[in-house]
C-alpha cells in the first residue's frame, strides 16, 4: 500500500507526516523507517522508529534511491512501514519521473508486504494521474 501525502509548502504535511509515523511505530509490530534528507526529526519521532538521514549519500535519482530502498529492505525482514519525507529533494528531482518510481515501489509493497507513506512538496495540479491514486487527504 502506498500513500502520498502531496501540497505546497505550509500546508500541514509535515505535522500530519510526523503524526503518523509515530502512530505506525506505536501500532505495529514490525519495524519503522523513516527516510530524510537530515536529521531536523531527530526529536519528533518515537525512539523505536529507524531513522535514516540520506544527505551522506549521493541519491541523484529515483532509480538510485529504489536502489537505496532495496538495500534497507534487504537488510531488515522485519519492516511493516517505510516513511519517506520529502522524496523530491532525497531523490534530487522532480515529479517528472514520479510515477515510474511509485511502481516500483508499488512492487516492492507488494512483494515484501511493506506500507509507504510519502511526502511531496508541490502542488496537486502538478500531479501526474499516476500519483493522484495515491494521495490522501490530510
Amino acid at each position: 500500500m502506498i500513500s502520498i501525502i502531496l501540497g505546497q509548502k505550509g500546508s500541514g504535511k509535515t505535522k500530519t507526516f510526523l503524526d503518523l509515523v509515530n502512530k505506525a511505530s506505536a501500532e505495529e509490530i514490525g519495524n519503522v523507517v523513516c527516510i530524510e534528507k537530515g536529521d531536523r526529526h531527530n526529536f519528533d519521532l518515537r525512539s523505536t522508529v529507524r531513522l535514516i538521514d540520506t544527505s551522506d549519500f549521493d541519491l541523484d535519482s529515483y532509480k538510485v534511491f529504489y536502489g537505496f530502498i532495496c538495500g534497507i529492505i534487504s537488510g531488515d525482514y522485519d519492516i511493516t512501514h517505510i516513511f519517506i519525507d520529502s522524496v523530491t529533494k532525497i531523490a534530487n528531482t522532480n515529479m517528472d519521473k514520479f510515477s515510474s518510481f511509485l511502481e516500483y515501489i508499488e512492487n516492492l509493497s507488494n512483494q515484501f508486504n511493506i506500507k509507504f507513506t510519502i511526502t511531496v512538496s508541490a502542488d496537486i495540479s502538478e500531479a501526474p494521474e499516476g500519483v493522484k491514486k495515491y494521495l490522501i487527504e490530510y
